[in-house]
């Protein structure tokens, strides 16, 4: 074969996956999160999940954060080693949002080694995403400024957005080595990034005419031991996902079209079809798992013209579809 003739064929392989990658129709990616917890996890991960996803034709993953359990000392040798393992499971193409065990609780009483949260999270990003990924650029991958986790881009004429919110009240809690004050100045900065990253995320879905929005995170927002929402006077014994949900429910009920929430962090593996409640009926929910729960990676289909059953779901290799309900 010439070289002229390689590079044709090249050529018009590269813009056919581009074509394909925009191309709007029914496809699938997988979702992951809160794993590995044990040595058995581990195994299961590298040995299972791994090559089950490189035999698929999925073309990236979201892992919804938790790569360890809350037990485990948030060194930076564990949070390299764990970086590398989830990177691996889809190279170039993994987007990762933190979950609470990989920063927020690394400070806890429990732990042998006890790290500042504030200092693990820098850890965190630097590990993470210190470099963009490298991207078609039909995907129109984007993200925040000074806050790189949250991840925008576009797949067949749908567009994703991870945004970082952690259980423990998302990070509202357990600040047991850091100045509280910093800590929760830091947060609330990082809930106002959220919600104008939301918004412009939404803009942007309107602006470019998708057809469905996902939105990825890791903690279950339906969950809080609080009733009033945070603000900036009450800003621990507080609903800290009160104002994310009101905000997303009234986007999703602007934008119409179908969106979806994933999240990790808690049980059951379900599906909630009732989460936008009656003003956003188009707003669904998928619980991915919670800690030692489904041992697997979800495959998840999205079929934007199918208006009553816009996403579908199943465990990559048991094929377990989610509860019908939450």
């Amino acid at each position: 074969m010439t070289f002229l003739c390689a590079l044709f064929l090249f050529l018009m392989a590269s813009k056919t996956t581009a074509e394909e990658s925009m191309t709007a129709g029914p496809f699938s990616f997988l979702a992951i999160s809160d794993m590995p917890y044990s040595s058995k996890e581990d195994y299961i991960l590298t040995q299972r999940t791994r090559p089950a996803i490189k035999a698929s034709p999925l073309p990236f993953a979201i892992f919804m954060g938790d790569f360890k359990n809350s037990t485990l000392p948030c060194t930076a040798a564990l949070l390299t080693e764990r970086r590398n393992q989830i990177m691996a499971l889809h190279p170039g193409r993994v987007f990762y949002t933190p979950g609470d065990n990989d920063w927020t609780d690394c400070d806890r009483t429990e732990i042998i080694q006890r790290f500042s949260e504030l200092d693990r999270l820098d850890l965190l990003r630097r590990l993470f995403y210190d470099t963009p990924m490298s991207l078609p650029p039909e995907w129109l991958y984007a993200r925040q400024a000074l806050f790189p986790e949250n991840m925008r881009w576009v797949y067949k004429n749908t567009l994703f957005a991870t945004v970082h919110l952690v259980s423990t009240n998302n990070g509202r809690e357990e600040i047991l080595l850091s100045d509280v004050d910093l800590a929760l100045t830091l947060t609330d900065a990082r809930d106002r990034a959220n919600h104008v990253w939301l918004s412009q995320t939404f803009s942007e879905a309107e602006k470019i005419g998708v057809d469905a929005v996902v939105i990825a995170t890791q903690a279950d927002v339906t969950r809080s031991k609080y009733k009033p929402r945070c603000t900036e006077t009450l800003r621990q014994e507080c609903d800290a996902f009160a104002g994310f949900n009101l905000h997303l429910r009234y986007l999703s009920t602007q934008f119409k079209k179908p969106v979806l929430l994933l999240h990790g962090d808690t049980f059951p593996y379900c599906l909630d079809k009732g989460f936008g409640g009656a003003g956003a009926p188009n707003l669904w929910r998928f619980n991915s798992t919670g800690d030692y729960g489904l041992t697997d990676a979800t495959i998840i289909t999205v079929n934007p013209a199918n208006r009553s059953t816009p996403f579908d779901f199943t465990s990559l290799t048991d094929n377990i579809p989610p509860a019908p309900s939450c």
